[in-house]
């Protein structure tokens, strides 16, 4: 048979084939004729390559579709979003409440009573409080006006009586209406929390619709001048109605709803023995909580520690008793601040210094003196944070004292200074040697000027019993921190929660000040990831903590580092602290009792 030759090229490679009858040929100029087994390899090879680039091909375009289809479903959840929010904000019930929050509470609201009346009014805090009382407390108002209406009791004058008419028809119906137009914003609020657990949405998508309302109700420095009542009455709302999917949500974006924690048992004989740490702890917190709200309510609080106030004293309250002193507290509600003032001025002072932003609150209850500072919460605060420089700590006294030696932060010193003759001349009108106790406490900036107070103090003749801080940055060098540690290291409780970046501040090392180290005083406490305390623990059990710390965070908005230094964390895990030792006091004086009962009888003899 005639022989046909022609060229071969594949991929650079160049060779001619023979096609006979009976074979195949294959020859690469200047090499061996290729066998039918190397062709094989060859063909094979090159099929793999096809092969390997069809799959790359086909990932990449699985790829491209894959991210236009999540491209897609997160403009749908988007979409989806801005509609049910657009939903929930055109609600009439929601506009007002928007507005009421939004600082605009002095615009005229108008409802229709039921003869057909319009009555106008301004959403003022102290009717706020009043509309978001408890569900009991509102029945017993209600049955109370009813009974005072129908068969009265008690001998009502006229002019009261008139207040009581005015108040059943036209104030307590104010209330009602507030209260409904909260249920129906917190109803709403649920409703979100409600969308992301089922996956309909996802945080990311409501931030930038909702995150405004949130930071609003449970971050103070969003809330309006002189609404800490009010605030702290909706977080108590919160609570009492149940809205817990509330709570779920503000969790998701990072920050903590508490109830106002105060109790009148607050600071009564915390200091006797065998009285529990965690509570002498949850009270000073309390008091360090207290300094960040405004005076009107800080007063009242006050009012309510250091007075014969009972928690949840309207429950021995007849119905006729309560709905009469709810009408006469919002008869003199414009004169509720001079009331509380006139009943605690020898027992309570509130410092406010503006020339250093330096806030303080000093109040006796018996015995117990307590000193607290508020914390970091303006930029200018910041500025006393990171003001690095060192300078020997100086005491502002007519008589010479001894003072320890070493450095503390310029900043911290200032502002302390601003204050410390003030807070002298009280605690010396207060205090006795031979029967007071004196207790200094602060969070963040407010630690770090406690800590300093508390030297102060210390030095110039004034024991103090404790000092307790919580998430406090770094004061001094470690020379001035080893004098004060021999001096009263063991009466100083320094608190921090996981991940809080503020004891971190400022560096122990500072590289253009080699020979200054910044140090900490006192006794270290930690709370873990999950707020579990620790009243020991090493660095080796702390750190892989933090880390898990850090993962957790990565669920929810802000950053871990930022959000674990809020006071609401420290408060909430102090309050499971107590509840943990109070019980484990229990279990041991159970245990106590069982084991003296089966104890056998001493033998005579």
């Amino acid at each position: 048979m005639g022989v046909k030759w022609f060229p071969v090229g594949l991929a650079g490679l160049s060779f001619s084939m023979t096609l006979t009858a009976g074979a195949v040929q294959a020859q690469i100029p200047g090499k061996e004729p290729l066998t039918p087994a190397l062709l094989v390899d060859l063909f094979q090879t090159i099929a793999h390559w096809l092969l390997a680039v069809g799959l790359l091909l086909g990932t990449l375009v699985a790829a491209a579709g894959i991210g236009q289809y999540q491209q897609q479903r997160r403009w749908q959840r988007r979409q989806y979003a801005r509609t049910v929010v657009t939903h929930f904000t055109d609600k009439a019930a929601v506009q007002k409440v928007l507005q009421i929050l939004d600082y605009e509470e002095y615009r005229d609201f108008q409802i229709t009573l039921a003869a057909g009346q319009t009555l106008s009014f301004e959403a003022t805090d102290s009717r706020l409080r009043r509309a978001l009382r408890s569900h009991d407390q509102m029945v017993k108002t209600r049955r109370g006006l009813s009974q005072l209406q129908t068969t009265p009791s008690l001998e009502i004058d006229h002019e009261l009586a008139a207040a009581i008419d005015r108040y059943r028809q036209e104030e307590f119906v104010i209330e009602l209406t507030l209260r409904d137009w909260f249920d129906t914003f917190l109803g709403g609020l649920e409703h979100f929390d409600a969308m992301i657990s089922a996956g309909l949405v996802r945080r990311q998508d409501l931030q930038p619709y909702i995150l405004y309302w949130i930071q609003i109700i449970s971050d103070r420095r969003f809330r309006r001048q002189g609404g800490s009542s009010f605030y702290d009455q909706l977080a108590h709302y919160i609570e009492w109605a149940g809205y817990s999917s509330v709570q779920s949500l503000v969790q998701r974006f990072g920050y903590k709803l508490i109830p106002p924690p105060y109790s009148a048992h607050d600071f009564s004989d915390f200091d006797q023995a065998g009285a529990y740490d965690a509570n002498r702890s949850l009270c000073l917190a309390k008091a360090s909580y207290l300094i960040y709200q405004d005076y009107d309510y800080t007063t009242d609080i006050v009012c309510h520690w250091l007075t014969s106030r009972r928690d949840h004293g309207w429950q021995q309250m007849s119905d006729q008793d309560y709905a009469l002193a709810v009408v006469q507290a919002w008869q003199d509600e414009a004169h509720a601040t001079q009331q509380a003032e006139a009943l605690i001025k020898d027992d309570f002072q509130y410092l406010d210094m503006p020339t250093s932003d330096t806030q303080a609150l000093l109040l006796r209850k018996g015995q117990e003196i307590v000193l607290a500072f508020r914390g970091t919460q303006q930029m200018r605060d910041w500025q006393t944070n990171l003001n690095l420089q060192l300078q020997p700590f100086q005491i502002q006294s007519e008589e010479p004292v001894k003072v320890p030696e070493g450095r503390v932060h310029r900043g911290f010193q200032d502002a302390w200074a601003s204050v410390e003759s003030a807070i002298v001349a009280q605690i010396r009108q207060w205090y006795s040697p031979d029967s007071s106790r004196l207790w200094v406490t602060g969070h963040s900036l407010g630690g770090a000027l406690a800590s300093l107070a508390a030297v102060s103090l210390e030095c110039q003749g004034f024991r103090v019993n404790g000092l307790y801080t919580y998430g406090q940055p770094r004061v001094a060098d470690w020379q001035f921190v080893r004098q004060v540690n021999a001096m009263m290291g063991h009466r100083i409780f320094r608190y921090v929660n996981n991940n809080d970046i503020v004891p971190l501040i400022p560096l122990g090392f500072v590289p253009w000040q080699p020979t200054r180290r910044y140090g900490h005083m006192g006794q270290f406490r930690y709370f873990d990831r999950r707020g579990k305390l620790h009243l020991l623990s090493t660095p080796l059990q702390r750190w892989p903590d933090r880390i898990l710390g850090c993962i957790d965070g990565l669920n929810q908005a802000g950053i871990d580092l930022v959000a674990d230094h809020i006071l609401e964390r420290y408060v909430s895990y102090l309050q499971r602290a107590q509840v943990r030792e109070i019980e484990a006091a229990k279990a041991a004086a159970k245990w106590a009792t069982l084991t003296q009962k089966t104890a056998p009888p001493a033998q005579d003899g």
